[in-house]
């Protein structure tokens, strides 16, 4: 017993340290996947609310229906019906006039309904508009309006939810106030995972290192099962972007990682120290500092180690682009048929040659069965799109074989002001050059050209998914050089180029 339980001290020790090393070297990354489970974990716990529902009624038919949850942080919602003020115009050639206006409903500023209208006479009926609005099947306002020619006409409603809406659970309050904190909790958990597996090793205080080891272990193994069982969090980021693990092949890491400790506890007398308690503090204190100012660095600047796909002498479109001969998904097509209150799932083939309704077989729905997984690239949801986001200029940004530039801003109102006149000596260097500037966010529209004019940068921005750019460098923003689509070098914001050494980079 003995030997087994030192053997697994030495690997359930090492385990840890690889973890946590892996976690410091991205601290930026893991703090994302931690805010991504607080995140699912608060939507979970959120108590679900009643529907809110809406009807507009146009001369007794119905035009439009809004049914939706009703959302606790708002209190009212505006309803507006309008009817637009009556511009009369002669007919040419005639004494007649023609009366134009028009007629909407209006909630939240979202158009339910809108009509152009004109009318012989001022006087002319010509809609009678209902609005009825529920919660569940309970009215909760209700107003009719009659639509003349020749009248002005507004009327606003107040429909206040917030009276309606359940109270949460603490706990999504809890998660939710976390967020904020993901980055220090992140180094701290990193610290912790590497001290922990050090003391483990060194055998300083057995069962306090043992106790947080399970506290530790229940939680990783509870937070995999989460997100193998329920599908949430597609990649737990045990290793990072080190060693990619599905949720399933993490929780059963995580399970033999408990057994094993399991084991320790069990034979925790057969534990003792190799240094003397003095010398164990001080070696533990030395790398929680080293732990600790390793992750900061990391965080500061970017990974020692970089693990990402847009890393350093990686050719971009290689791992972005399908291959015209690579294999695509294939589906079966299967049918739902219910039996006497039994759904039988059948095939074609299955079908072929029965009539399922002299059985009494009735048709319930249809499912595409996944078969065999086509060719997945390893980045695919690369995109350079326009303000509309619906032109894609990736392509473009492939057929550059020249030195280009992308400019990653994640989230642009959180970006280091602090690098922008570094960064605009390299936007202006870019230019003398004709070196192309691709400036990428995922921020809307307004806020972009906001902070275009505040900061005077005379470049149109392009648009990409969110999760993508944060993939691309653990900076905000962030900087690459490609030369054609293999990515020459990366810059934090922190640690920007002089413009002498980034031609120098350009002109070799």
């Amino acid at each position: 017993m003995k030997y087994i339980v030192n053997l697994f001290r030495v690997l359930v020790g090492l385990l840890f340290i690889f973890s946590g090393l892996i976690k410091a070297n991205d601290p930026t990354g893991f703090s994302y996947k931690l805010d991504e489970y607080f995140s699912v974990f608060s939507a979970d716990l959120e108590t679900p609310q009643d529907s809110f529902s809406l009807e507009v009624l146009v001369n007794d038919s119905l035009v439009q229906t809004l049914t939706q949850s009703i959302d606790p942080s708002s209190t009212t919602n505006l309803l507006l019906l309008e009817n637009d003020s009556w511009i009369p115009k002669p007919v040419p050639g005639t004494d007649d006039t023609v009366f134009f206006g028009g007629v909407s409903v209006v909630l939240n500023g979202r158009i339910l309904f809108s009509e152009d209208l004109q009318a012989q006479k001022s006087d002319s009926t010509l809609y009678q508009i209902a609005v009825n609005a529920t919660i569940g099947d309970s009215p909760l306002a209700s107003q009719a309006n009659t639509i003349t020619a020749g009248q002005k006409y507004a009327k606003t409603i107040d429909i206040d939810l917030g009276q309606h809406a359940k109270s949460q659970s603490w706990l999504v309050d809890f998660f939710q106030g976390l967020r904020p904190y993901v980055l220090g909790l992140a180094i701290f958990l990193c610290v912790l995972e590497i001290v922990l597996g050090l003391a483990l090793l060194i055998g300083w205080a057995p069962k306090l290192t043992i106790t947080l080891l399970v506290i530790i272990i229940v939680l990783f193994t509870f937070l995999t099962w989460y997100s193998a069982y329920y599908n949430k969090v597609t990649d737990c980021g045990c290793f990072g972007d080190a060693i990619k693990l599905t949720p399933w092949q993490s929780f059963n890491k995580d399970v033999i990682l408990s057994i094993s400790i399991l084991i320790i506890l069990l034979g925790i007398r057969h534990i003792k120290p190799i240094f003397s308690k003095p010398f164990a503090v001080k070696l533990l204190t030395v790398f929680i500092l080293l732990s600790a100012g390793f992750s900061a660095y990391c965080w500061h600047y970017l990974p020692v180690k970089d693990f990402l796909k847009f890393k350093e002498g990686n050719n971009i479109k290689d791992l972005a682009v399908v291959p015209e001969d690579a294999p695509t998904d294939e589906y079966e097509n299967t049918f739902i048929y219910s039996k006497d209150g039994v759904d039988e799932e059948l095939s074609l083939e299955e079908m072929s040659g029965r009539n399922l309704a002299d059985e009494g077989y009735t048709f319930v729905d249809r499912r595409d069965k996944l078969i065999s997984k086509g060719f997945d690239p390893e980045i695919h949801d690369f995109k350079i799109m326009d303000d509309t986001r619906s032109n894609d200029y990736v392509d473009d940004f492939f057929a550059d074989s020249s030195h280009k530039l992308l400019i990653v801003f994640n989230e642009i109102d959180q970006a280091n002001l602090g690098a922008m006149s570094e960064l605009k000596a390299l936007i202006a260097a870019c230019k003398k050059q004709n070196i192309a500037i691709y400036p990428l966010t995922a921020s809307a529209s307004d806020k972009v050209e906001a902070f275009r004019h505040e900061h005077q940068l005379d470049i149109p921005f392009y648009f990409g998914d969110k999760t993508n750019l944060k993939s691309i460098i653990r900076s905000n923003p962030g900087v690459v050089l490609f030369e054609g689509n293999v990515v020459k070098e990366t810059w934090p914001s922190t640690r920007l180029p002089s413009v002498k050494r980034f031609l120098k980079k350009v002109t070799k």
